[in-house]
């Protein structure tokens, strides 16, 4: 495994569609963009797919260890302040 940094904007998709273990977690992104790329294209989904393929690619680089020390709940409390300020 090589050292992978995940953006800010994969941190937060990873925490959205965070399961048990981190194959479940790729998997699951997975799932979601085959949904995704059946949707009819516009802006907003184009780079919601780029975000996704590009946190599954990092996800299936990076060790274990470094998955299971992400703190991802960080990004989801930071989902729900922007919830709040908007």
């Amino acid at each position: 495994m090589r050292n992978v940094n995940l953006e800010e904007n994969e941190l937060t998709i990873t925490a959205i569609f965070q399961q048990h273990t981190k194959e479940e977690t790729i998997q699951t992104l997975k799932e979601a963009l085959e949904v995704l790329e059946q949707e009819e294209s516009d802006l907003e989904n184009d780079e919601m797919i780029e975000i996704i393929n590009s946190t599954v690619g990092k996800l299936q680089q990076i060790e274990d260890k470094y998955y299971y020390s992400l703190d991802l709940n960080y990004y989801l409390n930071n989902l729900e302040d922007d919830a709040y300020e908007a």
